[in-house]
């Protein structure tokens, strides 16, 4: 795959997260899915003509779950992004 496709997938990927949380759904990245390619062909039945690049795990958050209540702290977009006016 060329530069340009990994950046597709992203997008590709932040999308479908988008999608999930529009609708109530939480997600999780999974990029370790590419370390055990035929243990997950073997399990989806995926053909080994496929790139298996990430996983993205779908489903209901527990809000309650106490890791799910952890708030990082963030910096202000003025540390990181450079404004041109």
């Amino acid at each position: 795959l060329s530069s340009w496709s990994i950046f597709d997938i992203g997008l590709f990927a932040q999308s479908i997260i988008l999608a999930a949380h529009a609708v109530g759904l939480g997600s999780c990245l999974q990029a370790t899915l590419a370390s055990y390619p035929d243990a997950i062909r073997k399990f989806f039945g995926i053909p080994k003509t496929k790139h298996l690049i990430l996983g993205i795990s779908i489903g209901y958050p527990n809000l309650k779950a106490p890791i799910n209540t952890y708030q990082s702290e963030r910096v202000s977009l003025d540390n990181f992004v450079q404004w041109q006016t």
